[in-house]
């Protein structure tokens, strides 16, 4: 069986299954779990665009893959969504604990908003997603998301509630700012329809 998950964000998750559902056959599942991917990634439409070729290998497919051969064999929707939740936030780690070291930084704003315009920039294409800036001070970035790959890939595999799990990759990520830079959210496109708002403002230390 080839391992397509070996070059995604979650490659470990053959083992994440088996911790978290002892009971079911997981070589099984994740077999099919493979199989999905290997289709999906076959079939899938990145855009002509690189970058949003890299999102949907690594992360939207990966997830929606798991979260399918899951519900196939019964588990119930939530719990299948919790656990992509799980792995897709542990999958950011790394980014994470970059923002834990830059929580008691008094330059953290500074640091982070310009790495912030870069990652938009490079990592978040105009074939994928719509942004629309607020503010942009010293004090605050703001801006919203209007449309995102990452929902519509998601809706076309009537998998819209899985999206949930890739939006608190954000939380995961960006709340440990805090209380250098404080992240802030009312709501996304996945429960509201309507937008994803990014509000990242200057804290105390």
């Amino acid at each position: 069986m080839k391992d397509v998950f070996s070059k995604t964000r979650i490659p470990y998750i053959a083992q994440a299954m088996k911790d978290s559902f002892p009971d079911k056959d997981i070589v099984s599942i994740y077999r099919d779990a493979c199989a999905i991917l290997e289709n999906e990634i076959k079939c899938m439409n990145d855009r002509e665009n690189i970058v949003v070729g890299s999102h949907l290998r690594q992360n939207v497919l990966p997830g929606y893959a798991c979260y399918k051969a899951l519900v196939n064999v019964g588990i119930p929707q939530e719990q299948a969504i919790d656990f992509v939740e799980l792995e897709m936030c542990k999958a950011v780690e790394r980014l994470a604990k970059l923002c834990r070291y830059l929580s008691t930084k008094t330059y953290a704003f500074s640091v982070f908003k310009l790495a912030l315009t870069l990652g938009m920039k490079f990592g978040y294409p105009k074939k994928g997603w719509t942004s629309q800036t607020i503010e942009n001070s010293k004090n605050k970035v703001y801006f919203n998301i209007t449309s995102c790959l990452y929902c519509e890939e998601l809706k076309k595999r009537n998998a819209l509630a899985l999206c949930h799990a890739f939006c608190q990759t954000d939380h995961a990520a960006y709340d440990p700012l805090a209380p250098s830079v404080i992240f802030e959210r009312k709501g996304t496109l996945a429960t509201t329809g309507v937008k994803c708002d990014f509000c990242f403002r200057k804290g105390q230390i």
